[in-house]
Formats: C-alpha cells, structure tokens, sequence
C-alpha cells in the first residue's frame, strides 16, 4: 500500500537530479553500496563524479545524462533516454539554487532564477519523469527547512521551498491512486559546496536563524535522508533540531519561531 511507513526492499534503479556534487552525490554513493544502478543527471559536468562513484561499484553501474531542469523539452527527453533501457524505481530530485541577500538587493533576474531552477524546475522534473514511473515506485522532492519555516534573507528561496513543498503535498494525494509514493525532504543547513559558496557573502542576520534548525554533516543528513526514503515516509527532516524545530513550529502555529527569529535577527543587527 502507497504511503505507508513499512519497509520495502531498497530500489534497484534509482535517478538522482543534482547528482553532480552536494547531497545527490552523497546519495548516489549511498544507493551503489547497496548495489543500485544509479543514473545521474546535471547541468554540470559529470566526470569527477563518474570517477569517484565507479571505485565503489564500476562504472557499468552509472549512467550519465545532461540536464537543465528549467528547459521541460529537454528534461522530457533526457528521462525518455534513460527510461528507454533502463525505468525507474526511484527518482530523487536534488537540484537547486540558493541565494542568501535581502530582498531589496535580489534583482529582477536573480529572484526568477531562483524560483525557475527551485520550483518550476521541480514541476519540469516531475512532469517529465511520470510517464515513467509505475505502481510501486517512489519519487523524492528535496526542498529544506526554509520550506517549513522563514528565514532572513531567503525571500527567494523560501517562496520557491515552501512551493516545492506544496506541491509535494498535491503529488502525494494525486500519486496515491497509482501506487506511486511521494516524499519530501526537508534538510536544515547541510555541509555542501553550495552552502560554502553562500557563507562567502550572506547576511549575518542569516547566519543567526540557522542556529535554529542547526548544521549537519553531509554524511549524517544522508544517512537520515536515506532512512526515511527507505521506510517511504513522507515528510523527511534530518536532524534533531530541525524535527524539533518543525514540530514546535506546528504545535504553536509560528508563534515561538517567529519570536525566536525576531530575537535573533535583532540582537545579530546590533552586533
């Protein structure tokens, strides 16, 4: 029965968007030590990722397509290419953008940028792979914390989070009447080039709400983040402070978190 908490046996062919570094790559290498045939699809080169995934299960086991997950034509083929020789069991939509600035300092182009690759690009992906997918498959929509709950900075990143995870909500209804499972991650600030690149030049107001949820390693949030895949639960949290900070979020309905966030968004501005 979709939806529910009860173990299944682990996917064999699983497709990870994002795969190129970051929490897709980490994925990927999960899924080929339990002997997964894994397919990887990016708008950035590859290569360095192949090389290191084919040392844990040979390059026979990793396939590789380009993507760019804001072009639906394109999105729709790469998948068709794949689904051709080898159809899913399990898709795991990885990729995005962040940017961390003040609202009035993310231009025009910036902002649609944000949401084209985070939420549209989301919409592209699941479009594209559904034809493929069959009774009994799952697909896996990482959004993040900034998805549950506001923060600092990420006017853009947040709309297009929170997005990502009402559409999750709708697929997982939908889905449900084809034995297909949905789920949607939900991360707090994780250890990946992309959150490295971003603390360059992020406001310090931002740097003081993430205490709220916390920092995981990358190889703890995968860990979690596989679990919860593997059980096909729906929403997945990593981390005891972010899971802690969702569910007082919910129980209080925004009341603690947002005097929490105004606190420290407060005293981080004075400093």
């Amino acid at each position: 029965m979709a939806g529910g908490n009860v173990q299944k046996k682990s996917a064999r062919k699983v497709y990870i968007t994002g795969g190129a570094s970051g929490i897709g790559f980490e994925l990927a290498r999960s899924y080929l030590r339990s002997g997964a045939e894994v397919t990887l699809f990016d708008i950035q080169p590859m290569e360095s990722a192949v090389e290191g995934l084919a040392a844990i299960a040979g390059p026979a086991s990793i396939r590789t397509f380009a993507m760019d997950v804001t072009k639906p034509g394109g999105v729709r083929e790469a998948f068709a290419s794949a689904a051709e020789s080898s159809p899913p069991d399990l898709v795991i939509h990885c990729a995005g953008i962040a940017i961390a600035a003040d609202f009035e300092a993310i231009d025009d182009d910036a902002y649609a940028r944000v949401i084209n690759i985070n939420l549209v690009g989301t919409r592209n992906v699941v479009a594209g792979v559904l034809p493929h997918l069959k009774a009994g498959s799952q697909l896996v929509l990482v959004a993040s914390m900034a998805g549950l709950v506001g923060c600092y900075g990420y006017a853009a990143y947040c709309a297009s989070k929170y997005g990502v995870v009402g559409l999750a909500e709708v697929l997982r209804i939908e889905l449900a009447t084809r034995g297909i499972d949905v789920s949607v991650v939900c991360p707090p600030e994780v250890e990946t080039p992309m959150v490295e690149a971003e603390r360059l030049n992020r406001p310090r107001q931002t740097e003081a709400l993430k205490l709220m949820a916390g920092t995981l390693p990358l190889s703890v949030a995968v860990a979690q983040i596989r679990k919860g895949i593997d059980r096909r639960r729906f929403m997945i949290i990593p981390g005891w402070r972010a899971r802690g900070l969702w569910f007082t979020n919910k129980l209080l309905p925004g009341y603690w978190t947002r005097t929490l966030a105004d606190y420290l968004v407060s005293r981080s501005s004075q400093s």
